[in-house]
């Protein structure tokens, strides 16, 4: 299971403070996760893409925070995708402008 999470944020260092923040807000849920990779995301400028593996024994506690994360979530296959752009979607946690949750390990991401 892992987030994959697009910070809005105009350099790494930035990134890095709302993915602490990110990080912080999940502990109170007791989720824990590590940081498998950070990137600018090419589609949009000031945008980063990061991933985060979470850990396996945090993994029952990820679906109750989801809904303080967001208002709604798409449910798709293997994932749910929560956006700032989706109608009637509002996101919760500062400077996130979309969040996706794969839900099977052997994810391509």
């Amino acid at each position: 299971m892992k987030f994959i999470l697009f910070l809005e944020a105009s350099n790494s260092e930035e990134t890095n403070k709302h993915l602490d923040d990110f990080k912080k807000f999940a502990a109170n849920y007791k989720v824990f996760m590590s940081v498998s990779g950070i990137e600018k995301y090419w589609k949009i400028d000031d945008m980063y893409k990061v991933f985060l593996d979470i850990d396996e024994s945090s993994e029952s506690n990820v679906k109750p925070m989801l809904n303080n994360i967001a208002s709604k979530w798409l449910e798709l296959p293997n994932e749910f995708l929560a956006s700032n752009t989706m109608d009637g979607c509002e996101i919760y946690i500062p400077n996130l402008h979309m969040i996706t949750l794969v839900l099977i390990k052997n994810h391509p991401c």
